[in-house]
């Protein structure tokens, strides 16, 4: 119940959007997510994991191995969210670090249960997309500092299965190998076109994009950037500004997709589908109004 009833503690954590439409600036809502996770092998189809052991003594400390991706802070008009891919948010805990831009973009780290105060909220995983949410509401200092002007309006990310003209500039924005994190905090950026439509695999959508992907790029946003315009809107009591202007948020890295003739092109989450799991939290959460639906989509 403690939990709950700071579900909708969103005034202060993410009462201003004052940025304008830049790359530069949009990157601000930009965060580094990284944890380490236990060695695991397979052996005869069971799974186990790795220790070592230190020469000479009967100590043993697990193998680890370091993980790391790229994610996106979004607010709707009642909380806000860590956005990031399926596949890296699997691998997180609420002791994961996040790495955000300071004021004078210096790297600043943080826990995600340091930022929520609230180790019982947890990882919303969709059933068959690469995309996962995690709520952030916060009652903590820390946490105020974390989110303070870092999160984009849920308006940003398209909600409808829509793309950009094939002739318009995309970016992906996130972590290429870690890069960007340290010393200066800059997420690497990465041009490119949108190459198809709306695909089915069979499971879920998604689309591509005409270059390959990075490693560490998994969980960042794909943005069109718009005019420098920036429209404050008052949407709740807490008068939460949002951005206009053209910026739209279209999708989330999920990887490359390639075969063996060596060809690779980028594969891109849908937004909707963060839109749909950020609903869904709200309305599991008793904080959605009832009123508005959930969109059906495959």
């Amino acid at each position: 119940m403690r939990a709950l009833k700071h579900l909708a503690f969103v005034s202060c954590v993410c009462a201003s959007f004052g940025w304008s439409s830049t790359i530069d600036e949009i990157s601000r809502s930009v965060v580094f997510l990284s944890q380490n996770v236990p060695v695991v092998e397979d052996n005869n189809g069971i799974r186990f994991e790795v220790w070592l052991k230190f020469p000479g003594t009967n100590a043993f400390i697990p193998k680890q191995k370091r993980i790391s991706g790229s994610g996106f802070v979004v607010a709707s008009s009642n909380l806000c969210y860590l956005v990031t891919a399926k596949h890296v948010a699997t691998n997180m805990t609420e002791d994961c670090e996040l790495v955000m831009r300071g004021d004078k973009k210096e790297p600043l780290r943080f826990k995600i249960s340091s930022i929520t105060g609230q180790p019982a909220i947890r990882w919303f995983h969709h059933t068959n997309a690469d995309i996962s949410i995690y709520p952030l509401p916060t009652i903590t200092s820390q946490g105020l500092m974390a989110l303070d002007r870092r999160a984009v309006p849920l308006e940003f990310l398209e909600s409808q299965t829509n793309l950009p003209s094939r002739d318009t500039i995309v970016t992906a924005l996130g972590f290429p190998l870690g890069l960007g994190a340290e010393g200066e905090f800059i997420p690497l950026s990465r041009d490119s076109k949108v190459s198809s439509g709306i695909l089915n695999d069979g499971g879920s959508q998604f689309f591509l994009l005409q270059d390959p992907s990075v490693s560490g790029y998994s969980g960042g946003p794909l943005i069109q950037s718009g005019d420098p315009r920036v429209v404050a809107t008052d949407t709740t009591a807490a008068s939460i500004s949002v951005v206009s202007g053209g910026v739209r948020c279209w999708g989330f890295v999920s990887g490359t997709f390639g075969d063996e003739t060596g060809g690779k092109m980028s594969r891109i989450t849908p937004s909707f589908y963060a839109v749909d799991l950020i609903r869904k939290a709200e309305r599991e959460l008793r904080i959605w109004p009832a009123s508005a639906p959930l969109p059906e989509k495959n």
